[in-house]
């Protein structure tokens, strides 16, 4: 009997960034669930254990898209990264209802400890 790898919901503004980070969590173990903009993560968050948001997206900002996930219920844990200076960053991220903020670039074994933390923890989305 195969146990299911718990699904992380991906969503960034940068293709390759995208695809490296799902690279990142198949080879941990996690099964990523790869988001082009918001619309697309709403559809694809249910079920899935965490998600990591991009600030800047094309369409929707990510913490809106933070603030739009929380409104639908999806209650796992959200970790927001961004690029993008500003010292406010971690406290707007707090704010739209992110349980972490990461500034890029981040040490990869950070990310992966963080999302394997909250999924040991038991602590669960809406499914």
């Amino acid at each position: 009997m195969t146990t299911a790898r718990p699904r992380v919901l991906l969503v960034d503004d940068d293709p390759e960034i995208g695809e490296f980070m799902a690279t990142l969590l198949d080879l941990e173990g996690l099964e990523p669930v790869l988001a082009q903009g918001a619309a697309a993560a709403l559809a694809l968050a249910a079920g899935t254990r965490a998600a990591v948001i991009d600030v800047a997206m094309p369409d929707v900002d990510g913490l809106t898209l933070c603030r739009q996930l929380r409104a639908a219920g999806y209650a796992a844990p959200v970790l927001v990264i961004s690029a993008r200076p500003g010292a406010d960053l971690p406290r707007l991220a707090a704010e739209a209802g992110a349980d972490e903020f990461l500034r890029k670039p981040f040490d990869n074994t950070e990310l992966i400890a963080r999302l394997q933390g909250w999924i040991a923890s038991g602590r669960r989305g809406a499914s």
